[in-house]
């Protein structure tokens, strides 16, 4: 009987192992080839900054940003259909989730002008845009900051721009903003950075490279 009754155990350990393998083979076969993947993962936007593009400053930083929203207009939203099934869908023109319908457009890069206290450059963090830090940058800008939201390259538009990006384009980025605030608000006042996640690796990487150049322009307080 005890022999019977381990044979027994070893059957239904067996049969539990095999539905399990069963279990994860259909999920794995559910997933490779499950719903297709949409317009926004497979488009990729021609006009974001890198490095290498030929903008020389902040102000070619934001025309190229508004050429690459009305490029993602024209090959995102444009071609969405609308309807009751993509009434949350981020990515279909005039639903619940469609940011074009907020002004401004967090997902973008925000000035907000100031009053003499100084200025603030916020870096928000991978895969996130602006808008995580507006309540911020509003707060900020109430009590006399000039503060610019900046959206990181790659951010802010389709997923497939993350695919393509290098830290050395979001690297660059920063260094055209913290140029326009310098230039902006001249030496005497001081020029805080806020960043978290990525902003946070981005503002020291600012910092620490100021430091070796020697003469680059550094940032009164970093909030990381």
């Amino acid at each position: 009987m005890a022999l019977i009754l381990r044979l027994v155990g070893k059957l239904l350990t067996l049969a539990i192992l095999m539905a399990l393998i069963a279990a994860l083979l259909l999920l794995f076969d559910g997933c490779s080839g499950g719903s297709q993947l949409e317009r926004w993962h497979k488009e990729k936007l021609r006009a974001e900054f890198t490095a290498d593009a030929a903008v020389r400053s902040f102000v070619d930083y934001l025309a190229l940003e508004k050429r690459l929203f009305r490029e993602l207009d024209e090959k995102i939203f444009a071609a969405s259909e609308p309807g009751p099934g993509q009434a949350l869908d981020r990515f279909a023109a005039g639903s619940l989730a469609d940011p074009r319908d907020r002004r401004p457009n967090w997902n973008r890069t925000f000035e907000l002008e100031g009053s003499g206290a100084g200025g603030v450059l916020l870096l928000h963090g991978m895969s996130d845009s602006p808008y995580s830090l507006r309540a911020l940058g509003l707060t900020l800008n109430r009590q006399g900051f000039h503060v610019i939201g900046l959206r990181l390259p790659g951010h802010g538009t389709a997923p497939l721009g993350l695919k393509h990006l290098s830290w050395r384009d979001m690297a660059a980025a920063v260094d055209l903003a913290m140029e326009y605030l310098e230039a902006k608000l001249g030496s005497r006042r001081a020029i805080h950075v806020v960043g978290y996640s990525t902003g946070a690796s981005l503002a020291l990487d600012f910092t620490v490279r100021a430091i070796e150049e020697g003469d680059g322009f550094l940032p009164c307080l970093l909030y990381t």
